[in-house]
């Protein structure tokens, strides 16, 4: 008797000792799932050949779209006004509606020529904000605190979303897609650009990659800056080094401009993103190489690689410019 008692005994442990194992599986799993979430969409179906179509993964931090998400609250806002070119055409992306955009030298799309401006993403107008009375106004991530300084005291309700690199406007696309239940059409959108970004991306197979240096900013003062930007991204993804990173071993994505840095890093490509008046930047910055002899004895110069990037390709964070601006840097980058 006392034999059987101890098999069952045994046996029981063994049944708990199991179940542990496959609850802290489970809770593993589930992490790694909150971590990061592939955005899987599929080709359209080919009538010629059904069976080649291809599923496109597209990876976003899962975390961080539902922190964006939460934002918003449980209700889809019927009144959107927004303060950046960047989001304005993640809206357009998913033909949604708009009460206000940007005033804006760039570039907007054609769904939104009749749309009262706002004023700039630096400058907005609360007055006419205000008559627009918004369910939320949307504004890059990367000014929150000056936008919240002038729309918190009106009680005028606002969410930011990050816009100034590739991933970033993917996160911000799949965050607006489920707050207005199109899920699909996001998917669908970047799924058209994935493939378009790994047919941009074949021109440099096997092709040695560059060192890159990113100058930013206005006539008053230059920056630099790193692959946490829009043209910082895209030249990451053509797999050129970044030497505000790998060599000056700076985190900030902006450094100010320092020549001795700039002695050191050495870059084999020095490249120009103008921001304000970009042909103004762009004559004052050639002003500067030809009085300081400094510029003249880094390699980018000597090999004819100091190259001002057009503003109409570099000058805003795009999911839609992107295809381009890629096959523009390749050009540059790898001398196609």
């Amino acid at each position: 008797m006392k034999k059987i008692w101890g098999i069952i005994v045994l046996i029981s442990i063994v049944i708990a000792l199991t179940a542990c194992g496959n609850k802290e599986a489970s809770n593993k799993n589930q992490e790694n799932s909150n971590k990061q979430s592939n955005v899987v969409a599929t080709d359209a179906p080919d009538a010629a050949n059904a069976s080649n179509n291809t599923e496109v993964s597209i990876n976003v931090d899962e975390t961080r779209v539902q922190e964006l998400q939460a934002q918003f609250g449980q209700e889809k806002p019927a009144k959107a006004v927004t303060l950046s070119v960047a989001i304005t055409e993640l809206y357009d992306a998913l033909q949604l509606d708009l009460v206000g955009v940007p005033t804006t030298q760039s570039e907007l799309p054609d769904s939104y020529a009749n749309v009262q401006r706002v004023g700039s993403s630096h400058s907005p107008d609360l007055e006419q904000i205000a008559k627009l009375e918004p369910n939320i106004v949307l504004a890059p991530a990367s000014i929150k605190d000056s936008i919240d300084k002038v729309l918190k005291p009106s009680g005028i309700p606002a969410a930011y979303l990050p816009v100034d690199s590739l991933d970033e406007l993917k996160e911000s696309l799949v965050t607006l897609g489920r707050i207005y239940g199109k899920e699909d059409q996001a998917k669908e959108v970047l799924t058209t650009f994935t493939n378009a970004e790994a047919e941009a991306l074949k021109v440099i197979e096997g092709k040695s990659a560059p060192s890159v240096m990113f100058l930013f900013g206005s006539v008053e003062s230059l920056m630099l800056m790193n692959e946490d930007t829009f043209a910082g991204s895209l030249a990451k993804k053509l797999g050129a080094s970044n030497v505000l990173s790998s060599v000056l071993k700076q985190s900030e994505t902006y450094v100010p401009l320092n020549m001795e840095s700039i002695v050191e890093a050495n870059p084999d490509v020095i490249l120009l993103v103008a921001h304000g008046d970009p042909t103004a930047v762009a004559q004052k910055f050639e002003e500067d190489v030809k009085k300081n002899g400094v510029w003249e004895k880094l390699d980018a110069f000597k090999n004819g690689k100091m190259v001002t990037l057009d503003y109409n390709l570099y000058g805003v964070a795009s999911l839609v410019k992107a295809p381009d601006a890629y096959k523009d840097l390749a050009a540059i980058l790898y001398n196609n």
